[in-house]
């Protein structure tokens, strides 16, 4: 039997038409086993559809084949996964679909299945059995020698120990080497934005690589500040894992997802920029960082 199940759809710009349907044979198994699952997305004809980029990693599961094909009113996507690791529950990361049309565009949050992995033994496979009697083992090894070996061994080391303890104190003592602490995560943060800004990247229209860049480093600087695992998530991820913390107030989530989201889309789905856009994006980082970087007791001047 065929299951559908209408999955969670989030629109961020809501153009009519544009909608999703999950469809899958079972999203239970063995290990090795295949699963194939598809969405049927739903656009307006001559419409350009893109998704985000999957992070598996991680996860324990492998996508053995992604298509895409054209039906009805919309698209087709297909994933065949299997797991190989262990029993248990998986689940299959989210990710967004992008739709560009003449009346502009817009994107669908897809969220992943579950797939449950059974285990294949059988109730006799784990019946507990007596446990068997100690079975003594002849050695050729003679105790006494063996006793002598480790006496003389403990005996030289002894002897090695004291005069290497001797031979440390009669040595002045050497001066201690000075220690460096690690750089704060606000100053690697506003080095890395300043060599951005006089990167060649807004000149030559290079927005894809800008966006890139900016958003790797406002991530670092997150995972270095907050000690969060920024750069190996997806930015719905990330935006969950913020509004899970009570570090991070509703202004500055708002204005993460909107850099993140908006840096998604131009690499993502390939939305144009300009110099005063970038601009913009990149001076609403650098004011994200020093709004929220620590502060000296000595002042920063930073």
């Amino acid at each position: 039997m065929r299951l559908h199940a209408s999955i969670f759809v989030l629109s961020l710009t809501s153009l009519i038409g544009f909608e999703a349907q999950f469809q899958s044979d079972s999203l239970k198994g063995s290990l090795g086993d295949v699963f194939s699952f598809s969405w049927d997305i739903h656009h307006p004809e001559g419409s350009y559809l893109t998704f985000s980029e999957i992070d598996l990693e991680g996860t324990g599961i492998e996508v053995l084949h992604m298509e895409q094909t054209p039906i009805e009113s919309g698209s087709n996507l297909l994933f065949n996964t299997a797991i190989y690791d262990s029993v248990g529950l998986y689940t299959f990361p989210s990710f967004i679909a992008y739709l560009e049309d003449s009346k502009g565009l817009d994107s669908l949050y897809l969220r992943g299945p579950d797939l449950e992995i059974a285990s294949i033994l059988t109730p006799a496979d784990t019946t507990f059995r007596d446990i068997k009697g100690i079975h003594n083992i002849r050695t050729p090894i003679n105790l006494a020698l063996v006793l002598i070996v480790l006496l003389v061994l403990v005996v030289a080391y002894g002897i090695f120990y004291v005069l290497r303890r001797l031979k440390t104190s009669r040595v002045q003592a050497k001066p201690q080497k000075i220690i460096v602490p690690p750089e704060d995560a606000h100053i690697i943060a506003l080095r890395a934005f300043e060599s951005l800004k006089r990167s060649k990247y807004v000149r030559f229209e290079q927005f894809k690589d800008f966006y890139s860049e900016l958003t790797h480093i406002l991530k670092q600087y997150y995972e270095n500040r907050y000690l969060v695992d920024a750069l190996e998530q997806t930015t719905s991820e990330f935006l969950i894992t913020m509004n899970s913390m009570v570090e991070f107030d509703t202004e500055l989530i708002n204005e993460t997802q909107e850099l993140l989201e908006k840096a998604d889309i131009i690499k993502f789905a390939k939305a144009g920029s300009d110099e005063l856009e970038s601009g913009k994006a990149l001076n609403l980082g650098i004011d994200i960082v020093n709004r929220t970087k620590i502060q000296s007791n000595q002042g920063d001047n930073t």
